[in-house]
């Protein structure tokens, strides 16, 4: 019987291994990028919920009658809500300011109406991810002469 000698060189185990580190690259890869894409989908909904408040606080101001005549009847002096118990559970800080800014004739009316020009501010910041948004809206209520 002939003996045959083999001459085996590891060549399997170092493509095996080239493999493995090839596969661990793409898998650690892949983790950071979902972490990245995690972050990026927080901080646009914390984003998305600052404006949303601030948008909200502005148009409570603007919706309250009790407000903009408080707002007309001292013109001098900026109306301020603080609504910081909207969202204490997620730490949002809101607060709204209304400014009035004068009066004119109220266009389309008889000269009996008179238009109340008014400007809302509404500020809402999610301190620890550090996310604000400012909004200001102006409004005019049409009102008879007095």
């Amino acid at each position: 019987m002939r003996v045959v000698e083999k001459h085996q060189r590891g060549a399997a185990l170092m493509v095996a291994m080239v493999m493995i580190f090839m596969l661990s690259v793409m898998g650690i890869s892949a983790m950071r990028t979902s972490t990245l894409e995690k972050r990026m989908t927080t901080n646009a909904i914390q984003s998305s919920t600052t404006l949303q408040a601030a948008e909200s606080a502005t148009e409570q101001m603007l919706n309250s009658t009790q407000t903009l005549r408080e707002a007309a009847e001292n013109p001098d002096t900026i109306v301020t809500i603080d609504t910081d118990v909207v969202r204490a559970d997620i730490g949002l800080s809101n607060t709204s300011e209304i400014v009035y800014v004068g009066d004119g004739p109220a266009f389309g009316y008889s000269a009996d109406f008179m238009t109340l020009r008014y400007v809302a501010q509404g500020d809402s910041e999610i301190e620890s991810v550090r996310a604000r948004s400012i909004v200001r809206q102006g409004a005019k209520r049409v009102v008879p002469r007095p």
